[in-house]
């Protein structure tokens, strides 16, 4: 080997690499350690988990090249540049014939190798600067220019009226039905998303009729859209077992495992779609820990997807009398092919005789519309902000 580098300047100690570190603000002191690296490629976040089990940040290095674009082959990360070999038990790595230091040492944990993630923020960016950098603590490839904020006329917006066709969805007091609320809601939303300056809307549905539940997150590709949609929000009408109920309000929903019954109880009905269309599936076969968890991609966008939700959660409450139920997690068959932030809403009660009489109402409807359609705007701003970056956050 032909020299010995602490990272990639000649003679540039491990503790100047550890102030460095400070300063993209990947040392948390009091602040709770890091459970995931966000890594931004191709305009789509990816999620790589974090583990504090020696006592500093590390990631296995085979999810890490896999989120990178890179390929794993027999212990080494396939670079342009060369392939990277770490060193069990040891903070030293090679690129071809030169061998730099990390401040810590890699080690296995399972079927694991696991580096330093000061690797992926700190060696990465300073030796590939035109392909990565750190933008706000997560880990963008592109120059600068390539990650600014995309513009307006970038945004593609997947708009899901639940149900259809010979699947009514709940029936409520006085016999309304969900599919024909939830398509209601959904073209005005559409109207009003469509008004703003190059957003573009797909809905799924725009007629009485059955769209199955994994074609839905997909359908602006089966259209013969050649870009992948910004964001996927379904459309829906809760109900209690029996009618007429008190309850009423609305509650927002992302795609992960259900912490309460109640929860459950819903996405149970919702997934009830599926013998509409002939599916071997059935509602209670879903279990997301091993249908999306596994799965980067996915698994970066439940982040986004519950921030989605949230959005959601507060311009309904600003135009709605409510009450507001919350964000809400559950296993919704519906989300499950979404590789992009995915949630459902659930817009009200048709089981309340009083929330049913409601949402029949066009006003009203309209006014949960045009509340969506704000949660959407505000949402796609912070979240153009927080993946693609504008110029400035990036200096």
């Amino acid at each position: 080997m032909r020299r010995n580098e602490r990272w990639n300047v000649p003679g540039r100690s491990a503790s100047a690499a550890l102030a460095a570190l400070i300063a993209t603000g990947f040392v948390w002191g009091e602040e709770a350690p890091p459970t995931e690296l966000l890594v931004v490629r191709n305009g789509t976040m990816l999620s790589v988990p974090v583990s504090q089990s020696r006592g500093y940040p590390a990631v296995p290095a085979s999810v890490l090249a896999y989120a990178l674009g890179y390929e794993w082959v027999r212990g080494t990360i396939q670079m342009q540049i060369g392939p990277v070999h770490f060193f069990d038990e040891s903070p030293f790595f090679a690129v071809g014939d030169l061998v730099y230091q990390l401040p810590n040492s890699v080690y296995r944990s399972g079927p694991h190798l696991m580096i330093p993630l000061s690797w992926a923020v700190e060696w990465l960016p300073r030796t590939r600067p035109l392909r990565w950098r750190v933008v706000d603590g997560r880990l963008v490839e592109g120059s600068l220019e390539a990650a600014r904020r995309p513009k307006k006329d970038d945004w593609l917006v997947v708009i899901d009226p639940g149900h259809g066709g010979p699947d009514p969805g709940t029936i409520g007091v006085r016999g309304v039905k969900e599919k024909h609320i939830a398509l209601a809601i959904a073209r005005r939303l559409a109207v009003r998303l469509r008004s703003q300056p190059g957003v573009t809307v797909v809905l799924t549905r725009d007629r009485d009729t059955l769209i199955a539940l994994a074609d839905r997150p997909k359908i602006a590709r089966m259209r013969g859209m050649n870009r992948p949609p910004d964001l996927f929000l379904s459309i829906h009408g809760n109900s209690m077992p029996s009618k007429p109920h008190p309850t009423r309000g609305f509650e927002t929903y992302f795609l992960a495992v259900a912490k309460t019954e109640e929860a459950r109880r819903v996405a149970l009905r919702e997934n009830e779609s599926l013998r509409f269309e002939g599916s071997h599936k059935r509602p209670e076969d879903l279990d997301p820990l091993q249908h999306i968890l596994s799965d980067l991609q996915v698994a970066g966008n439940l982040r986004e997807s519950s921030l989605f939700a949230s959005s959601i959660s507060r311009s309904l409450r600003a135009a709605l009398a409510g009450p507001d139920l919350g964000v809400k997690q559950a296993p919704f068959w519906v989300l499950v092919g979404a590789n992009m932030p995915a949630t459902l809403v659930e817009v009200g009660y048709l089981s309340n005789s009083s929330e049913a009489r409601m949402l029949r109402s066009p006003s009203y409807q309209a006014k949960i519309a045009d509340a969506l359609a704000d949660a959407v705007v505000n949402y796609l701003a912070e979240y153009g902000r927080r993946v693609w970056s504008s110029p400035e956050s990036g200096r």
